[in-house]
């Protein structure tokens, strides 16, 4: 849904001997970019995971009763799958940390929409910056 408009818009005012070299450096941009989006986003992900790891289990701890109401069902829940009541605290101990840690990567996710969005925004100002790239009637850009 881009890259046809995006083609028009880079290569109709390029005379025709040096768009094969505009080909190349659009396509290059094009996978260098997604190169670097792709580790920024990464890098972001990671960071903001510790971030709001560490964030939700600040109230996580034993004084907490809505966590020693989760433990004590979560317990009695896997105490009757398995009989052994050692085995059944540690289950539930893992659970509550397994949700803790798909709350934490779902917030970073969050994170990482936010931040490029807002590195988003100015581009949509550079759309109105361009010049008009209307193709003349009858004339065949991408076919040469």
């Amino acid at each position: 849904m881009t890259f046809a408009p995006l083609n028009v818009a880079a290569f109709l005012y390029i005379p025709k001997e040096l768009r094969g070299a505009a080909v190349g450096l659009l396509a290059l941009l094009r996978n260098e970019g997604g190169s670097v989006g792709t580790s920024i986003a990464q890098t972001i992900h990671e960071r903001r995971e510790q971030f709001h790891t560490l964030r939700l289990g600040e109230n996580l701890d034993l004084l907490n009763p809505a966590v020693n109401s989760f433990l004590e069902q979560a317990q009695s829940y896997f105490l009757q799958l398995t009989g052994d009541a050692a085995a059944a605290k540690q289950m539930a101990v893992q659970l509550l940390e397994n949700l803790r840690q798909q709350q934490a990567s779902a917030f970073a996710y969050f994170d990482i929409f936010f931040v490029f969005a807002v590195l988003s925004a100015p581009l949509v100002a550079l759309v109105f910056m361009m010049k008009r790239s209307v193709a003349q009637k009858g004339a065949h850009v991408a076919a040469e």
